[in-house]
């Protein structure tokens, strides 16, 4: 059995597959894309924070909020200027492939390519007795809870949220009601990009900075939405919170076999249940 510390990584981990996968899952659900350069927006997030509270010495909570206003902006004029001009999803997929290296090519040259460290926010450690945790690691648990519930009450209980979900399952007959799906999906597209740029703010206290940094997390959502099934918001948590343990855990007795025992995991599924856990278009 693996310790106690092994099993709150993988909670921490999960939090950011499942924010990510969330925001990749609306993304999908309303544009009908996989936005590729997802974890260009995490790398973005964890970069702007950096700076925010360095620099211009805002606390970590406003800099938080004003980097994924900053990020949802951003999403919103790559959806206008770039991905509406394209038609066909095979060209759009190229053309967010393109932003990846466009993204990551200017971070090196405005930042450099050295790591960069964001000191901890909440310093100290919760003693539980059996197992300690830093508070670091309590509060990216807390503001992912407090986001995924603020989500679902978004999604479940406002006009927009509706909206989302209606255009999602019948986007004609959404139109049809008065749903304006151009303006809805600007509004997905820019949650989905703060919701990735959120997630790298609150790891940039615990793990290194750099331009490179969002291709693993973008990886790890994409598998994660594979097995909850994409276009599930559901499976996207189910899937996030599966992946953040099995990659804790593998790690922790097979060190770096774990990504290709991931990888297997995810063909098994295909194979399987080609769908995913929750193969259903919007839960």
């Amino acid at each position: 059995m693996p310790p106690a510390g092994i099993w709150i990584d993988g909670l921490v981990q999960s939090c950011i597959y499942m924010t990510m996968a969330f925001g990749m899952v609306l993304v999908f659900s309303i544009l009908g894309i996989l936005n590729w350069t997802h974890g260009q927006y995490y790398m973005l997030g964890a970069m702007g924070v950096y700076y925010v509270v360095t620099a211009a010495g805002i606390p970590f909570p406003v800099s938080l909020l004003i980097t994924g206003i900053l990020i949802a902006g951003l999403g919103i004029l790559v959806k206008k200027f770039i991905i509406d001009r394209i038609k066909g999803e095979l060209y759009i997929g190229v053309a967010t492939i393109s932003l990846i290296f466009f993204f990551e090519g200017g971070a090196s040259m405005l930042f450099g390519m050295e790591d960069r460290g964001l000191s901890m926010i909440m310093p100290g450690v919760w003693n539980l007795g059996l197992f300690s945790i830093s508070f670091q690691k309590v509060a990216v648990l807390l503001f992912t809870l407090v986001v995924m519930t603020a989500l679902y009450v978004v999604l479940n209980h406002t006009r927009v949220g509706l909206a989302i979900k209606a255009t999602a399952q019948q986007p004609e007959a959404a139109s049809l009601y008065g749903v304006s799906v151009e303006r809805l999906s600007l509004i997905v597209m820019g949650l989905g990009c703060a919701l990735a740029a959120m997630a790298g703010c609150i790891m940039a206290p615990i793990y290194p900075i750099n331009p490179f940094m969002g291709g693993i997390p973008m990886i790890m959502s994409l598998l994660a939405i594979v097995i909850g099934g994409i276009g599930s918001l559901t499976g996207a948590i189910v899937g996030g919170i599966i992946l953040g343990f099995l990659n804790s855990v593998i790690a922790y007795y097979l060190s770096y076999l774990s990504e290709v025992v991931l990888f297997l995991l995810v063909i098994f599924i295909l194979l399987v249940r080609p769908q995913g856990l929750f193969g259903v278009p919007l839960k």
